[in-house]
């Protein structure tokens, strides 16, 4: 087994270490010439304009992100039909195909409903 000679280690060591140089150098010259005029104002925090109430850390309700969810899934499949639908035209197969991915989309549709997933928390 053969090792790598000292002059390729250095040349990946070099490699590795110079984005880390360039980025201190970076974050340096930020700290230096960026203002600062800290206030208690400005260390609050900030929700839209609207003063915080209660406690940030309040536990949140997972229907939001169920909702979220099911929109970004139901998004890509309707994009995938949008990609699929001009390869198909005109083939019985095809119209087939999509058909049945139209039912099982709208089969899912029907069951997260019945659940009550798309029930808008009160």
């Amino acid at each position: 087994m053969q090792f790598a000679s000292s002059d390729s280690v250095l040349f990946v060591l070099g490699l590795a270490a110079g984005p880390v140089i360039v980025l201190l150098i970076l974050f340096g010259v930020s700290r230096l010439l960026a203002p600062r005029s800290p206030s208690g104002a400005k260390n609050t925090a900030y929700e839209c304009g609207i003063p915080q109430q209660g406690s940030p850390w309040r536990p949140v309700n997972l229907r939001f992100s169920t909702i979220a969810l099911l929109f970004v899934i139901f998004d890509a499949e309707t994009v995938l039909l949008f990609a699929v639908a001009p390869g198909v035209r005109g083939s019985v197969i095809g119209a087939i195909e999509v058909g049945s991915f139209v039912f099982f989309l709208s089969f899912g549709l029907y069951y997260a409903w019945r659940k009550g997933a798309l029930r808008w928390p009160s």
